[in-house]
């Protein structure tokens, strides 16, 4: 293929903006990288630079969207509460219900898996928050740690009645757990691990 010079100076502007070759000279670039990633036919027969194709993608997202994720889970028969552009919510049934289960599968850059493990002030009134926090790590945390998951997250959530915002009728200390994984096969397989988790933890 003939690379004329129009063609050079277009790839050199470009390459040393998006490529980490910084200092190469634009023909030393040419033999790193194959030309079906960086040509596109011109009509007079040469070439050009094709743009989209130099800029930096980051994990998976150039390859994978939500909505092939949403189908996989599908076929493994995974029920799915809510979703948007970069997330799913996984649903549970509670007898004839379909509650949300807290278990989430995220597309934001990288694909990530995340679940939230809670203890209620219900159960124990007079222990102290530290004391609910600690009994969600030990239960829940130990066994998420041991899969690879690291904590993201804790938070106290009030649980407000819903005809009466004023009146508070639980109060909730929640911890998030969050796992990056390299492909949807192991996204399901999560998924599945997080569903049969006993979330709620008793004091």
């Amino acid at each position: 293929m003939h690379l004329d010079q129009r063609f050079l100076r277009e790839f050199a502007a470009k390459a040393f903006v998006h490529l980490p070759f910084r200092g190469t000279h634009p023909r030393q670039l040419l033999g790193r990288i194959p030309k079906r990633l960086i040509c596109k036919p011109r009509v007079d027969g040469g070439t050009f630079l094709d743009p989209k194709r130099l800029l930096p993608v980051s994990g998976l997202e150039g390859t994978l969207t939500i909505q092939d994720i949403q189908q996989a889970l599908a076929d493994a028969g995974v029920e799915i509460y809510r979703t948007d552009d970069r997330e799913l919510q996984i649903a549970e049934r509670v007898r004839l219900h379909i509650m949300d289960s807290g278990v989430r599968v995220v597309l934001n850059g990288r694909l990530v898996v995340q679940f939230t493990a809670r203890t209620q002030r219900s159960d124990a009134p007079s222990a102290h928050a530290e004391e609910l926090f600690r009994r969600v790590r030990e239960e829940v945390g130990e066994q998420a740690g041991n899969r690879g998951y690291e904590e993201s997250g804790a938070e106290i959530v009030e649980v407000k009645d819903p005809v009466n915002e004023a009146r508070v009728l639980d109060v909730w200390h929640e911890v998030t757990y969050r796992k990056p994984l390299a492909a949807v096969a192991d996204a399901v397989a999560e998924v599945r691990w997080a569903l049969d988790l006993e979330k709620y933890v008793r004091p």
